[in-house]
């Protein structure tokens, strides 16, 4: 991607422009939204305020909506974090103002129909039970529960059914006029046209004219640099009556301004990433063949994380692979990386993020990410700088804090 634009709305909203000589563009509006921010009793209500958002605006219903990039062969979607709802889009270069537009339309003049919320609700309850047929996907959501329990961050994103029988437009619309505000918002665009004409059309669909500016300041969670403790602790082992056990083992771990978050993610990386030479791959499925699926995974959120290793293995070996896990862990924990071990592992991080990055869509909401998160875009070359400059030692500290024993929960279906 060639040069990058940093501006701010007449509205607040902090704003993103990347141009590329791709035929191809794409936008998106990233906004602290997410399951977190929803008043209590209410969980899944952001999940739901993103389904709604293509179910009909003032001037449009749910098939102009579908229909209108659709047919020009782009598409529009969204999705819901824990933090975030980001609506995006991809079109052709000559369809960018339509795509702006219509983002713009379903955010701020979304009706929320007491019949489309009805019908939509149905269909969440529905993607909440096709989860029990997933453990894989549902032990994740099990674990973050407990892991984060009396706080808001323990919601799964898909809410709970009694509760969302409890959702309706009034608390929709109280939700979007709270929480989309120029302070909680961040556009990023991504295309091959010039930035004064990109700059001109967010103006004019994301202004001072087409937003309301808050009367009062939202929540946001605080930036800091703390290494928050599990809410509580837990080794749970639950009969679920699958073929498969399944087993995740983890805590919470560094939030996106920690200064140990890089050296963390490469260590992950190192431990159970997707490439195929990680070391938790190597052992447990190469040489031991007791898995199909084994990974490492790390979430940072803005002042709290989590980290885990998950595995999938019939019940009789489950034993064994936790003992080959704890020996992994206890590799890194106990000794330092050597500088060859480091440097490759370096090499291998730089490699993956730099491949993501070519993907114009990818790198539009990563951009849109990091603005919201940190007010900021990073370079590819800072990004690069910052896993060149990790440490062995920040390495083995890292590993020590995030698995010691004391702190780590688990939980196993069988």
């Amino acid at each position: 991607m060639n040069n990058v634009l940093l501006t701010t709305l007449s509205s607040g909203i902090p704003c993103v422009i990347g141009t590329t000589a791709s035929p191809v563009s794409y936008c998106a509006l990233s906004t602290m939204a997410g399951t977190r921010f929803e008043p209590e009793g209410l969980a899944g209500l952001a999940h739901f305020c993103e389904h709604m958002l293509f179910k009909g605006t003032v001037k449009r219903n749910a098939w102009h909506i579908n229909n209108r990039l659709e047919r020009l062969g782009g598409e529009i979607n969204a999705f819901t974090t824990k933090e975030e709802l980001v609506l995006h889009a991809t079109v052709l270069r000559e369809d960018l103002d339509k795509a702006l537009e219509l983002m713009s339309d379903l955010v701020l003049h979304s009706v929320f129909s007491k019949e489309g919320i009805a019908k939509e609700r149905e269909v969440i309850l529905e993607e909440i039970r096709s989860y029990k047929d997933s453990p894989t996907e549902l032990i994740y959501d099990a674990f973050e529960e407990k892991l984060f329990c009396g706080t808001s961050m323990a919601k799964p994103i898909l809410g709970y059914p009694r509760e969302l029988k409890k959702i309706g437009s009034e608390h929709m619309k109280a939700f979007m006029k709270e929480r989309f505000v120029p302070g909680n918002m961040a556009l990023s665009i991504v295309g091959n046209t010039t930035q004064s004409r990109v700059w001109a059309l967010a103006e004019k669909y994301f202004g001072e004219n087409s937003i309301s500016l808050p009367t009062e300041k939202t929540e946001r969670p605080e930036n800091g640099n703390s290494f928050c403790e599990p809410a509580c602790l837990f080794e749970e082992a639950q009969k679920r009556g699958t073929y498969q056990a399944h087993c995740l083992t983890g805590s919470t771990a560094y939030g996106l301004h920690h200064k140990y978050r890089i050296p963390l993610v490469l260590l992950m990386n190192v431990m159970g990433g997707p490439a195929s030479n990680a070391r938790l791959h190597m052992l447990l499925r190469e040489k031991h063949g007791l898995v199909y699926t084994v990974e490492a995974s790390y979430q940072p959120y803005t002042d709290t994380g989590f980290a885990g290793i998950y595995f999938g293995t019939d019940a009789p070996n489950v034993t064994r692979c936790r003992e080959l896990v704890e020996k992994v862990i206890a590799q890194y924990s106990r000794s330092r990386m050597t500088g060859l071990q480091l440097n490759r592992a370096k090499k291998q991080l730089i490699g993956q993020v730099s491949i993501a990055e070519d993907n114009h869509e990818v790198q539009c909401l990563s951009m849109g990410k990091s603005l919201l998160s940190f007010g900021k875009v990073l370079t590819h070359s800072q990004l690069v700088s910052e896993i060149e400059s990790v440490t062995p030692l920040q390495i083995m500290e890292a590993a020590n804090q995030i698995w010691d024993e004391k702190r780590r929960c688990t939980l196993l279906y069988h």
